[in-house]
């Protein structure tokens, strides 16, 4: 069985999906070798839940090249002919990547958090034209400086160290298997809810991003946190 089976998803209606190659979260991996490297949604079918292949992922450097480097494309279809959007880094460092869709027109960007603020915000945030900033506070931090001085200085300074720690790790979440909610504002747009199984990320329905700014954000954070670009 394989994802076409399934029939096409329209980018414009994913809610829900996770970065990878597998179309079933099994122990042992699938005889007939990984599928294509794409953004995938979940189907129900026979009381089975697999993950379907709907926008494909291609790399725009040579193989082995980190995506983050090199960038990528995004695509509708696995024969690659209908691009859906560009991610490019801008500039040296890969700190900022350009997010064009098949026009050439500017979409927004991902940016990596700058390193000393990534003890009170996650790896990754977006930037959307004419919309505030989109960004994930770790946990610890979440209510502003309030909430943090009244934890304590000692709290405090352990929530820091286990930071630092985990820094190699740093999108993993805070915690095992607390969600990561990027917000603008108040308002969630964007979040990832760890599991034993895929990593699934979760556009709000009705919201305002534009899903190609999260698809790019959610390949290069799997592709730093996991090396799924090499899968």
């Amino acid at each position: 069985m394989t994802g076409e089976s399934f029939g096409p998803v329209s980018w414009e209606e994913i809610t829900r999906f996770t970065v990878g190659r597998s179309l079933r979260d099994a122990v042992r991996a699938s005889k007939r070798g990984a599928g294509p490297h794409a953004l995938r949604v979940p189907r129900v079918r026979g009381g089975e839940e697999y993950m379907v292949p709907a926008v494909y992922i291609a790399p725009a450097g040579p193989d082995g090249a980190p995506l983050r480097q090199a960038g990528f494309r995004l695509y509708e279809d696995e024969g690659r002919t209908r691009l859906l959007c560009a991610v490019a880094p801008d500039g040296p460092g890969g700190d900022r990547h350009r997010v064009t869709d098949a026009a050439g027109r500017e979409a927004g960007a991902v940016h990596r958090t700058p390193a000393a603020q990534r003890l009170v915000r996650h790896g990754w945030w977006l930037e959307q034209p004419g919309r505030p900033e989109v960004a994930a506070a770790r946990r610890w931090a979440e209510g502003g400086p309030g909430r943090i001085a009244g934890r304590g200085v000692g709290k405090l300074l352990g929530s820091v160290v286990d930071n630092v720690l985990s820094l190699g790790a740093e999108d993993t979440g805070d915690t095992p298997l607390h969600p990561v909610l990027w917000r603008a504002g108040e308002e969630t747009v964007l979040s990832f809810r760890p599991s034993q199984g895929p990593r699934w990320y979760t556009v709000e329905r009705d919201g305002w991003l534009d899903r190609r700014l999260a698809f790019a954000l959610a390949v290069l954070r799997e592709s730093g946190v996991w090396g799924a670009d090499r899968r």
